[in-house]
């Protein structure tokens, strides 16, 4: 059955996109705990537009990793319809995403993301301009405004305009990532658009999850920094039930990500592979001297001596 945001069954469970984190080796993870959509890391329209080698590389994915959506950035409406138009040909992803809402300094400074939520009139007309070129599922992702929770006009534009679905970071662009999110703020634009609104940030256990469910039509949540430790929380959320590994599973799950990530690139999968690693040994006793292995693997031998370090045995 073809994807469609209209269709989806409450709750829907999502991994978020996350600059040269959410690449295939991640998805996979996330996709077999039981995540129902994933969003690949953006990707700048600029990049597939002038066809940079390793741009389609970073959105790379099979028939397997569906329902997949495609986040798109740029700061010029043709140029981002023009890139849309060429992977939309090459890949044929489920849907695609505009980010307005990545507040990374690099990108604000090209007026990218985050930096539209500064001139309303203007990120209007550039996303009008793209729903105008796509006529297939398009999305917006973005935050609750640029100081202060501001964005609910435009997005009652977005929704006039023919935009399928809008996912909201509890946050404003000045909050960048600190301090709580803002739910309630979220629920109050899920009580006013009809579109599926999906929430995320700071979302870590499936309670609070569920809790959250419950207070307004919200279709779902959207979770992205802790499935680098935890790509199990998409389990969690699927069965309401706390999942702790134990050492000798989170090996399992360690060298699985790791085999993913050498089918992806085996020339840079070691290189790749320590943040997760360092983020996965989070919590352990002896974690700093763990962590501090793991940022230094460089080969295969490296990497079975950690987990021999973790496990207390040899792994096959």
């Amino acid at each position: 059955m073809k994807f469609s945001w209209q269709n989806i069954k409450k709750p829907v469970f999502i991994l978020g996109p996350m600059a040269d984190i959410t690449t295939l080796p991640l998805i996979k993870i996330c996709k077999k705990f039981g995540a129902d959509i994933t969003f690949t890391s953006m990707i700048s329209s600029n990049a597939v537009v002038h066809n940079h080698p390793k741009t389609f590389k970073i959105i790379e994915f099979t028939k397997q990793e569906r329902p997949i959506i495609v986040q798109v950035f740029g700061y010029d409406a043709d140029i981002v319809s023009q890139a849309i138009k060429i992977i939309d040909k090459k890949l044929k992803p489920d849907g695609f995403d505009i980010n307005l809402g990545c507040p990374a300094p690099k990108i604000v400074k090209s007026m990218c993301g985050s930096a539209f939520l500064k001139d309303h009139t203007k990120a209007f007309e550039f996303i009008k301009k793209i729903r105008e070129n796509y006529d297939g599922q398009l999305s917006v992702k973005t935050r609750l405004g640029n100081k202060k929770f501001d964005i609910l006009p435009l997005l009652k534009k977005f929704e006039a305009i023919g935009i399928d679905a809008i996912t909201i970071h509890g946050r404003t662009v000045s909050d960048r990532y600190t301090g709580k999110a803002d739910w309630p703020s979220i629920h109050k634009i899920a009580n006013t658009l009809k579109i599926p609104v999906i929430l995320n940030g700071d979302i870590t256990d499936f309670k609070t999850a569920y809790q959250e469910l419950k207070k307004s039509p919200i279709k779902g949540i959207m979770v992205s920094r802790i499935a680098m430790s935890k790509p199990w929380i998409f389990k969690e959320l699927k069965t309401k039930k706390e999942f702790n590994p134990s050492k000798k599973e989170l090996a399992k799950i360690m060298q699985e990500h790791l085999k993913y990530y050498l089918e992806y690139d085996k020339s840079k999968a070691f290189l790749e592979m320590r943040k997760f690693l360092a983020s996965y040994l989070k919590g352990f006793d002896n974690a700093k001297e763990l962590r501090q292995q793991a940022v230094t693997i460089n080969n295969l031998a490296d990497f079975k001596n950690l987990i021999k370090k973790i496990c207390h045995e040899p792994i096959s």
